[in-house]
């Protein structure tokens, strides 16, 4: 890291800070619209400071899973991949579906419920590609070639 980005990350660390501490304050003193902008100001200050991209062990620990899990829902489109090797990943994607994550490990109370929506987040996902719906449509009605000609 250079000196200049250490500066600019302890410069917004402390607008953190003080944003934070200026909430709390708000809080205790019942102001909730006061609150309220100030959390919005806290957003803008990490939306500044997040990085673009994270690496597939990074991820993986904000996620909760494996590496190899990662990488699997970096090919099936779960998480956008910003570079293939080293594989890199967009930050935005792995902080969108670590609340989705977070969303259905709520709803989904067990183990065997939590993998079936898993699976059908992704599925969705395909599905949801160019040429997806025409595809399967194309299949349906029998419309296929062979994959390998005689």
């Amino acid at each position: 890291m250079t000196k200049r980005e250490q500066r600019a990350l302890a410069a917004g660390f402390i607008t953190l800070e003080d944003t934070l501490h200026r909430t709390e304050d708000a809080l205790q003193n019942g102001s909730v619209e006061q609150a309220l902008s100030e959390l919005q100001e806290t957003q803008h200050a990490i939306a500044a400071m997040r990085p673009a991209e994270i690496d597939v062990a990074q991820a993986a620990a904000a996620l909760g899973v494996s590496k190899p899990t990662v990488r699997a829902w970096a090919r099936r489109g779960l998480i956008d991949i910003v570079r293939q090797q080293p594989m890199l990943l967009a930050f935005a994607s792995v902080v969108d579906l670590r609340r989705d994550l977070e969303r259905l490990r709520e709803t989904a109370g067990s183990e065997k419920r939590w993998q079936s929506l898993l699976a059908a987040a992704a599925d969705q996902r395909e599905f949801a590609q160019e040429g997806a719906h025409e595809g399967f449509a194309e299949a349906v009605a029998g419309n296929t070639e062979p994959l390998i000609r005689t």
